[in-house]
Parts: structure tokens; sequence; C-alpha cells
């Protein structure tokens, strides 16, 4: 359980903090080729 845990608290919002990141920088990116 204390696994369960671990992901819920931190594994999880780093991820999600991580593909946020990463899908503004490809929004950067696609609006630079567009242009």
């Amino acid at each position: 359980m204390a696994e369960l845990q671990m992901l819920l608290e931190e594994e999880i919002p780093a991820g999600k903090r991580a593909l946020v990141e990463s899908y503004q920088n490809l929004s950067r990116v696609a609006e630079y080729c567009e242009n």
C-alpha cells in the first residue's frame, strides 16, 4: 500500500507536470513552424 501512496503523492503529479511541460513546448514548436 505504501507504493500506491507514493505513486499518488509523488510520481503521478511529477509525471503530470512533465506532460504539461512537454505539451507547452510542443505547442511553441508548432506555433514556430506555422509562422
